[in-house]
């Protein structure tokens, strides 16, 4: 008899012990959830991603952890929910923030609280609220840091070794990174663009930025300057780039040409076949 008590408690603390180990915590959630301020809101509105309120209560549970986990392969699978929300969404595809299953459990608990959710107060407002930047931008100055003729105060790189825009001068900018001409509609305007750029939470950037962050005054100014560019019509960077590279291959190849020529000039002659035919 005891021994039969005995195993229906063990088999009991099995049952409970998953739970308690993975129970999903709001609190760690929160601290988590600093990685996707950048592109989502809980009831401020959307920004370059979806206001996240009430999305748990929306969305299956574990399609949810999985897109948080790895948005990059339910894209490329072709995921009806993602690929929708991509459409909806300027074609902004979701990065892999390098969160876990367990973070992502803890996320999705903390939306939760912060939607409302069955005993839960309300949650905290995140540590840095979307805004519009605090000061005006000057779409010069903006322009001269994009191109580095300017440097960022931190010593971070300019935008141009990595990304490109219709407005960049004839050997056109890199292509690590997206084209930013229409990056301010993109992004949501100026609310949505100053939280990334503050921010910067793409994988790629965040590894740079982490430790040579933007300012804020130079984030009005590339603000302004992106609200500039964004008038114009983008271009396909790397047509517009191998047109010019091979114009100017050819050119140079020309001038090496006559270079040769004025050289080989005075090279020695023979002087026998002259003499014969005399």
């Amino acid at each position: 008899m005891i021994s039969g008590i005995f195993r229906l408690k063990a088999l009991a603390l099995l049952l409970i012990l998953p739970q308690i180990a993975f129970s999903a915590s709001p609190e760690a959630g929160e601290k988590s959830f600093q990685k996707c301020i950048a592109c989502h809101t809980i009831g401020s509105g959307p920004l370059a991603g979806p206001d996240l309120k009430g999305v748990t209560a929306r969305r299956d549970n574990a399609w949810l952890v999985r897109w948080i986990v790895e948005p990059d392969k339910m894209l490329a699978e072709g995921d009806a929910i993602a690929t929708k929300l991509l459409g909806e969404f300027n074609n902004i595809p979701m990065p892999p923030m390098g969160i876990t299953k367990a973070e992502a459990e803890d996320i999705l608990a903390y939306i939760g609280k912060a939607s409302g959710g069955e005993s839960a107060t309300p949650a905290p407002a995140p540590e840095t609220s979307p805004v519009a930047p605090p000061v005006q931008g000057d779409a010069e100055i903006g322009k001269n840091l994009f191109l580095g003729r300017q440097s960022l105060a931190n010593g971070a790189p300019a935008c141009i070794t990595c990304h490109a825009n219709t407005d960049v001068g004839s050997m056109g900018g890199g292509t690590l990174g997206p084209d930013l001409t229409k990056v301010h509609s993109r992004y949501g305007g100026d609310v949505g663009l100053n939280s990334v750029l503050l921010t910067t939470p793409f994988p790629t950037m965040r590894g740079i930025f982490s430790e040579q962050p933007i300012s804020e005054t130079e984030v009005a100014h590339f603000i302004a300057y992106f609200t500039k560019t964004n008038e114009l019509e983008e271009e396909t960077v790397n047509t517009a780039f191998l047109i010019k590279g091979i114009g100017i291959g050819l050119l140079g190849l020309i001038l090496v040409y006559i270079l040769i020529s004025l050289i080989w000039i005075k090279r020695f002659k023979g002087v026998r076949i002259p003499m014969v035919g005399k």
